[in-house]
């Protein structure tokens, strides 16, 4: 679960992920925004209806704004080596076989590589690996070797066996992996995570040093996409025994294998910073030698940093996108994940949010279309659904399934009010007071001041009780198992199933204890008997989205939009539709 867009995880940026290539153009989406002008581009549609948007060359254009101090560059830009960046929220943790927030997981990706990693236009390509892999005809056995220069930071070699060392640990119960489910495609994983099966049986092994040899459980198309994810990436077995539990901890318990090393980052620093790794296998095309990272989370020191040159990118909100909007340092990139209210279905003390009228009530009170175009006023555009348009088409007509489903997601007071009057008729109560968190974040703040507002005005007998939040507290309150409403968001995914998933009985990251038979086999048959037939999948996953929204399990809010200010003179990063938020391993100033 990723904290909306009020834990801008990377660069200001919601937790979803995207992009696209437009010749000198920033970058990215299935719409980019330069300069006020909206420019569309292609979506390419995969045989199950998912959305794989483009890679994205991150290059500011040369010219500078009459009119704003925005554009200006940060220092002499031919000299300068240190990129510095204003991010929206602490680091929660570093141990990449636990991480499962995308705050996280943009900063694991700057000190370590996994066997493959996006390119160009999202195209899976080698990183560890020297190649593509070799799959057996039944799809089920990989086998992928190894560069014999990727070394870590140490000056250890990177071996198979760190691979079958991070992949069995991820999955190990007494790990307690939070994101343990990535990796049940791999044969036996779900079983020894749930203590069924030893490590043993994992569906990997080393041959040599330079040769892994993978099992699946069933044969998976996205299998080479989910290995450029940080769960999959290896580590150095001997090191993370020596460091045990501070594994992950501090800059200093964890190697990096990637094109940076992080350094300055004790577990609660709001500064760190990533130094060029002369370790890495490719680290002669590595321009930078050190990117600078700060927490911000006022909009307005963010823009005044970046006016004042000591920042070469950061977040920009609110007034700001307005002041900012006809500079070329500004941009604005539409996302495809959804931002929420997440309902602790379970809270205990608290049965209304078990009674589903009383949450439809919440579901139909909130105005979505005020909240993007009054509240935020960002690009974010208000959510048709849970899936984002364009996460899921129909692969015989390749219409989006909110089309087909038709918006369930509008505003109705009346609606709301017919459903607070039956769950007070069935709860035998008028009178309902609720704690709404978000981030302290200035979107987060207006996003829960706004929520409020509509809740208490449109709802007679409710009062919601704010809270605005770190990030990692936030994390921290959705993990609990034990909260009320929560503001969230879950980034794009190359396989909608995994979004959906979220909300099947017992999974780890079903927050809100919601548990329907239905909904589970549909997911279940989603990832199993049905998915090797498109049209078949795609019907279990419209029709789970139907019972999750009719069940008001979720309140979606909007599909989000990321608006930054880059230097100008800033060219070569990387963006991406899924995994990777920013890749600056070929970053440079012209």
């Amino acid at each position: 679960m990723h904290p909306g867009p009020y834990a801008l995880a990377a660069v200001g940026r919601s937790p979803f992920r995207r992009d696209n290539l437009i010749g000198e153009s920033f970058f990215v989406g299935s719409t980019i925004w330069r300069n006020g002008m909206m420019v569309k581009n292609k979506f390419v549609i995969g045989a199950i209806g998912i959305l794989a948007a483009a890679a994205v060359v991150l290059a500011g254009c040369n010219s500078q704004s009459k009119g704003s101090s925005a554009a200006s560059t940060s220092s002499t830009a031919s000299q300068q080596k240190t990129l510095k960046i204003l991010v929206s929220a602490e680091i929660p943790q570093l141990d990449s076989a636990k991480s499962y927030d995308v705050v996280s997981d943009s900063q694991i990706f700057n000190f370590q590589e996994g066997l493959y990693k996006l390119g160009k236009k999202d195209a899976v390509v080698p990183a560890i690996a020297q190649s593509q892999p070799t799959v057996s005809k039944d799809g089920l056995t990989y086998t992928i070797k190894l560069k014999k220069d990727a070394a870590w930071s140490n000056g250890a070699p990177v071996t198979a066996q760190d691979f079958v060392f991070a992949w069995r640990r991820a999955v190990d119960p007494k790990t307690k992996s939070q994101n343990a489910t990535k990796l049940f495609s791999l044969a036996n994983a779900e079983e020894i995570n749930a203590g069924k099966k030893p490590l043993t049986d994992l569906g990997v092994k080393a041959v040599g040093d330079d040769t892994l040899q993978v099992k699946l459980a069933i044969a998976n198309p996205y299998f080479l996409r989910e290995l450029t994810g940080t769960n999959y990436f290896p580590q150095n077995g001997k090191f993370v025994n020596k460091v045990g539990a501070k594994y992950g901890t501090a800059a200093q318990y964890v190697l990096a294998d990637g094109p940076f090393i992080i350094k300055d980052w004790n577990g609660t620093s709001d500064k760190w910073s990533f130094v060029k790794n002369p370790h890495y296998y490719d680290a002669k095309q590595v321009k930078l030698t050190k990117v600078d990272v700060s927490v911000v989370t006022n909009a307005a020191t963010q823009a005044q940093t970046f006016d004042q040159k000591t920042a070469d990118i950061t977040p920009v909100s609110g007034e700001f996108i307005e002041k900012y909007a006809k500079d070329p340092a500004y941009h604005r990139i539409s996302s495809y994940g959804t931002s929420n209210v997440e309902i602790d279905t379970t809270s205990e003390g608290h049965p209304e949010l078990g009674n589903v009228n009383f949450r439809r009530a919440l579901f139909y009170a909130v105005d979505r279309k005020a909240l993007t175009d009054q509240v935020l006023k960002d690009g974010s555009v208000p959510a048709v659904g849970y899936l984002a348009p364009g996460a899921l088409r129909n692969p015989a007509n390749g219409k989006d399934v909110n089309t087909e489903l038709g918006t369930l997601t509008y505003y109705s007071k009346a609606k709301a009010r017919k459903y607070l009057a039956l769950a007070k008729k069935e709860l035998g109560k008028d009178k309902f007071t609720l704690t709404l968190k978000g981030s302290d974040t200035d979107a987060g703040k207006r996003t829960t001041e706004y929520l409020q507002s509509t809740f208490q005005n449109a709802l007679p007998g409710v009062t919601v009780d704010v809270q605005n939040i770190p990030a990692k507290s936030l994390f921290a309150s959705l993990m609990s198992y034990n909260f009320q409403l929560d503001t969230g968001g879950w980034e794009a995914e190359a396989d909608p199933s995994v979004l959906l998933q979220q909300f099947t009985t017992g999974y780890t990251h079903d927050h809100g204890g919601f548990s329907n038979k239905q909904y589970d086999q549909l997911v279940k048959d989603a990832q199993g008997k049905d998915a090797a037939n498109a049209q078949q999948r795609y019907t279990d996953l419209k029709d789970a989205q139907k019972i999750l929204l009719d069940q008001a399990v979720v309140v979606p809010l909007y599909h989000s939009a990321t608006n930054l200010l880059i230097n100008t003179q800033l060219k070569g990063v990387q963006t991406h539709a899924f995994g990777q938020t920013y890749d600056f391993s070929r970053a440079y100033f012209k």
